[in-house]
């Protein structure tokens, strides 16, 4: 894997997942090829785990996945959220459990 800075944001099968570190990434990518699901980085940068650049998500891709997350954790209230930018969403994900 050529990921070098955590947190980040990873994108897999439909979900998004707010990564603190390296053992949070391979408990999740335990049953995953080398370049399933995407990083996606504060700055907006969206990169395979091998380090390629990947299409970004629109505003309105990225804000369905993190209400959907946030349904899936529990939190209510989620359909007043709209155009999630990726700080956003940082700030929204990085404190769920």
């Amino acid at each position: 894997m050529t990921i070098k800075s955590y947190p980040f944001l990873f994108w897999l099968d439909q979900s998004l997942a707010y990564v603190h570190s390296e053992t949070e990434l391979a408990e999740m990518c335990h049953y995953t090829g080398p370049d399933e699901g995407i990083c996606i980085y504060r700055d907006g940068r969206y990169l395979t785990r091998s380090g390629q650049v990947v299409t970004p998500l629109s505003a309105d891709e990225l804000t369905r996945l993190v209400q959907q997350t946030l349904v899936q954790e529990g939190q209510c209230c989620v359909a007043k959220l709209s155009q999630c930018s990726v700080e956003d969403a940082f700030t929204l994900l990085e404190n769920i459990r």
